[in-house]
C-alpha cells in the first residue's frame, strides 16, 4: 500500500554495483558534502534492490542511500554549483521509497537541505523522530605549507609532543580497549548504547580496525605517554586518551576526500589541549596513509558542541557546508 497516496510511478531507478558513475559524478559536484554517499555505496559489493536509488540511471540528479537509514544527496538546487536540483517529485518518491526502510535508531542524515527536502514527506506521512539536529558545520582541516598539522599545533602545546607521536592505527591487539571508548563516544553522541541492539556495532569498530581506519592514542591512565611493549609491538597504555575514524574515505580522480567520525577524547582528559594535538596528528596520519600526503580532511560537528567547534577552530578548520542528522 502507498503511504503517500495515489500518484504516477515512481521517478527512482534502483541501481545496481555496476551503475555507479552518473551518481559519483553527481557526488563530485560538491565531494565534501558527497563522500558518505560514495563511499557507503562504493563500500559494499552488492546490495539488495533498491538499496541505492537515483531518479536516472545515468545522469541522475539525485541519488540516495536507502536501507534502515536513509542517505540523500542532490535533493536541493545547488546553484553556486551549476546543480538544478531534482525537484519536490522526486523528494516525494524518495520519501515513500525509505518509508518502510527505515529502522528504529535509524537516521536521515547528509546535507542539510537535502535532508529538510524528503524528511517534509517523511514527517508528513506520520514518521516521527527523536531529535532532529539541522545545524552540523561541515569543517575542512587546513593545509600547512612546507610542515604538518601537528607541527603546528605544537607550536602551542610544546608539552603535548609524546600525544602527537603516539598517535596510530589501532591494531587488532588492541581492540578490547577501542571498543568500549568507542561505545562511550557512540552513547554520548546518540543516547543509547549500541552494543545492546547485538553484534553489528562490534563488527564495526572490528572492520575500522582491520582496515586500518581507527586511530588511537594510548596513555598510562593519568595522561601521560603509554609504554610500548616492544615484543609484543603494542602499546602497553591503561585506556584509550584520544580516538578518531576515518568514517567515509573517497579516492577519486580529482583528489582524495577522508571524513572524520566518532572523534572522542576521554573526559577525564578534556581540556588539556590533548585531544587537539592527537586530532592534528591524526589528519596529517590520515593524508600519509590513506590520501598520498594530500587531500581533503573533513568532519562535521553539532552545533550545540561548544568544545568541540572550539578545538577544530583552534587548528585552522574552515566551514564549507551544512550537514542535518534527524535521529529516529
Amino acid at each position: 500500500m502507498n503511504l503517500f497516496g495515489r500518484r504516477p510511478p515512481s521517478p527512482l531507478t534502483p541501481l545496481d554495483p555496476t551503475q555507479l558513475d552518473g551518481l559519483l559524478e553527481l557526488c563530485s559536484i560538491d565531494s565534501v558534502a558527497g563522500v558518505c554517499l560514495a563511499h557507503q555505496v562504493l563500500r559494499w559489493p552488492s546490495w539488495a534492490r533498491g538499496d541505492v536509488v537515483a531518479d536516472d540511471r545515468w545522469r541522475p540528479a539525485a541519488g540516495a542511500w536507502a536501507t534502515g537509514s536513509l542517505m540523500p544527496f542532490g535533493l536541493a538546487a545547488r546553484p553556486e554549483l551549476g546543480h538544478p536540483g531534482a525537484g519536490d517529485h522526486v523528494a516525494h518518491a524518495l520519501a515513500d521509497h525509505a518509508y518502510r526502510r527505515l529502522s528504529h535508531h535509524g537516521s536521515v542524515a547528509g546535507p542539510a537541505a537535502d535532508v529538510a527536502a524528503v524528511w517534509e514527506h517523511l514527517a508528513a506521512a506520520g514518521m516521527r523522530s527523536r531529535e532532529e539536529r539541522w545545524e552540523q558545520p561541515l569543517l575542512v582541516a587546513p593545509r600547512i605549507a612546507g610542515g604538518t598539522l601537528a607541527t603546528a599545533a605544537l607550536r602551542r602545546r610544546p608539552g603535548l609532543a609524546w600525544a602527537a607521536a603516539g598517535v596510530h592505527r589501532a591494531t587488532p591487539a588492541e581492540e578490547a580497549l577501542v571498543l568500549p571508548a568507542s561505545v562511550d563516544m557512540f552513547t554520548g553522541e546518540l543516547g543509547y548504547d549500541p552494543t545492546t541492539a547485538g553484534s553489528s556495532y562490534a563488527r564495526h569498530v572490528n572492520w575500522l580496525i582491520t582496515s586500518g581506519r581507527s586511530y588511537v592514542l594510548l596513555d598510562d591512565g593519568a595522561g601521560a605517554a603509554a609504554g610500548m611493549d616492544a615484543a609484543a609491538g603494542v602499546y602497553g597504555g591503561a585506556a584509550v586518551a584520544f580516538k578518531a575514524d576515518v568514517g567515509a574515505l573517497w579516492s577519486r580522480p580529482g583528489g582524495a576526500v577522508a571524513q572524520l567520525t566518532g572523534v572522542w577524547t576521554r573526559p577525564d582528559l578534556r581540556g588539556r589541549g590533548i585531544g587537539s594535538v592527537a586530532l592534528a596528528a591524526v589528519v596529517d596520519a590520515v593524508r600519509r596513509d590513506h590520501m598520498g600526503g594530500d587531500g581533503v580532511v573533513s568532519l562535521y560537528v553539532n552545533s550545540f558542541n561548544t568544545a568541540g567547534l572550539g578545538l577544530y577552530r583552534s587548528l585552522g578548520f574552515e566551514r564549507v557546508g551544512t550537514f542535518a542528522t534527524v535521529l529516529l
